[in-house]
């Protein structure tokens, strides 16, 4: 009995001297558990302009020193979507190992290698790698635009031939690593001539407190300074004070206007004629407007934006209205997304997705979109409500009388516009450093408050237009409530295209994917916001007139 338990006893040990629990059996790059010595995955991953954050180039584009093979590392969705495009580098970054001066290659540079680094310099290009799969960044080079020496005239451009590598660690985890170009070693570009450069390296380690789990923590982190964060609580501030005067303001202009227009009703010598007048307006509110499957498709792509998956209006749709609903807003998407991509592969840049790339989305993409609008589809055509008008639509259009040059459609859709935009004007400074910078600015529960103070001030607005709109006897605002709510995006697009004039951004590549990426985010909003002013209007179109009867 004795043996037999010491056998298993010895079976045990042995089993957690092998097991995957054991630290040393377990050091890898799978668990970012490592032993001194112990090689660490490094990628070198792609090199851009700074002020230009979607234009970015494979890192051997440039004439670095290029290990051989070639080898690269399988990127999944998400990295190839971000224009990742990580391979081997002859970079050797062995766990707590110092280095210093290390030689990684000598390499001469021809004439046209050492024109393209200097073009590269002169947009202060940067290089990305990823070190155990934390991200470091550091230039390439730097420009001079004066000089100490006599007889030497304009900018002189130099390159970065040495990086230094600072890396943190706690225990035996990897915490921390900052990539440094040392000015102190440069070799000039500035003519065309070859140059024999000298790539060194070198690589300290240093101990730190900070946990393994929070090492990602720094590049998810709203600001570095204060100031900001007072920023973004003047932003609310200015938001909800708008919103507040509104609100205020608009209801109490709404409510003298209804008992104006109550009195007029009740009045004695032209209470036949309002009366008649108002049931004429009555009989022509929930006429179809024009283009009635156009408009139904335009409600169900903004309330799908609006609510994330699809729900569909029940407004007698036609068939094939639910297959126009799939392509109002995916079909610019799908358009300008293939005019992007071919732009950025006649660069060559990295935010060209392969071929392979894009039958993954679409075969992924497709079948869903396609299976989601049939079910809607369905619901729509066997369990949807009916919408009842309280009254009953007059067969022949009644022409609507002239109206004044204010209460045209331009001038409300400047005034729902411009109201709607100044309500989250300063936020969206902020979330356009987020979407173009490199640091995120902006807390989404910032945004979502944002957002909900967009929605209720678009809504009030259409309400209240709507009103004014029909005491006038002008029956034709279906469509005039979507364009009215929506026009706040366009003022977004304008501020967009202000954003870039003031910002350090330029070249065709980089002026394409932001217009292009801003025309979809506002052509968003407009559906989204055309909707809610839709649905509060018939809301309370539904409520103000129940009471009414045609005759």
């Amino acid at each position: 009995m004795a043996l037999e338990t010491l056998r298993l006893n010895l079976l045990l040990a042995l089993f957690a001297i092998i097991s995957p629990g054991n630290r040393f059996a377990t050091a890898s790059p799978e668990d970012h558990r490592y032993n001194v010595g112990d090689p660490v995955p490094l990628f070198a991953n792609k090199v851009g302009p700074l002020h230009n954050p979607s234009e970015t180039y494979q890192y051997y584009d440039l004439p670095f020193c290029r290990p051989d093979p070639l080898i690269w590392k399988r990127g999944s969705l998400g990295e190839v979507l971000n224009g990742d495009r990580l391979t081997n580098s002859l970079y050797d970054l062995k766990f707590r190992d110092v280095k210093d001066g290390e030689i990684l290659c000598e390499k001469k540079l021809e004439i046209s290698d050492v024109a393209r680094l200097r073009s590269a310099v002169n947009e202060d290009f940067y290089f990305q790698m990823y070190y155990d799969d934390l991200p470091m960044w550091g230039f390439i080079g730097k420009v001079e635009n004066s000089s100490w020496s006599p007889g030497i005239k304009g900018p002189r451009y130099y390159l970065f031939k040495h990086v230094q590598f600072d890396a943190f660690y706690n225990g035996d985890q990897i915490v921390d690593i900052h990539a440094f170009s040392d000015p102190n070693h440069v070799v000039d570009i500035t003519d065309d001539i070859e140059v024999n450069v000298k790539f060194t390296y070198s690589t300290f380690w240093n101990a730190t407190s900070i946990g393994f789990e929070e090492r990602t923590s720094k590049f998810s982190r709203a600001s570095l300074l204060p100031i900001h964060r007072r920023i973004h609580w003047f932003s609310l501030i200015n938001s909800t004070v708008i919103l507040i005067l509104l609100m205020g303001l608009l209801t109490l202009l709404f409510m003298r206007r209804m008992r104006n227009d109550l009195r007029q009703y009740s009045a004695g010598d032209d209470e036949e004629e309002n009366d008649v007048a108002r049931k004429y307006v009555c009989g022509e509110l929930f006429r179809p407007p024009s283009h009635f499957p156009l408009f139904c498709a335009v409600l169900g792509s903004g309330m799908q934006l609006f609510t994330i998956y699809p729900i569909q209006m029940n407004l007698n749709f036609q068939g094939w209205t639910v297959l126009l609903t799939g392509i109002v807003y995916l079909g610019p998407v799908l358009v300008i997304a293939f005019v992007l991509n071919a732009i950025s592969m006649a660069y060559g840049a990295t935010a060209a997705l392969p071929v392979g790339t894009i039958f993954i989305i679409t075969f992924i993409f497709m079948p869903i979109t396609m299976l989601l609008l049939s079910l809607g589809g369905v619901i729509q055509r066997f369990f949807r409500t009916e919408v009842r008008a309280p009254y009953v639509t007059r067969k022949s259009l009644r022409e609507i009388p002239p109206l004044a040059w204010y209460r045209n459609l331009p001038c409300e859709m400047i005034l729902g516009g411009l109201v709607s935009f100044s309500s989250v004007v300063l936020e969206l400074y902020e979330l356009h450093n987020t979407l173009w910078g490199f640091k995120i600015s902006v807390l989404p529960g910032t945004l979502f408050v944002t957002f909900v103070i967009l929605i209720v001030v678009t809504a009030v607005l259409s309400v209240v237009l709507t009103y004014i709109q029909l005491s006038s006897e002008d029956h034709d605002w279906w469509w005039r409530c979507v364009f009215r709510g929506g026009s706040a995006a366009i003022f977004m697009f304008a501020y967009c295209m202000y954003f870039y004039t003031r910002s350090n951004m330029s070249g065709f590549l980089q002026l394409s994917i932001f217009l292009g990426y801003s025309a979809l985010m506002c052509y968003a909003f407009f559906l989204i916001l055309g909707t809610v002013s839709f649905i509060t209007s018939l809301m309370f179109v539904c409520r103000n007139y129940e009471a009414v009867k045609s005759e």
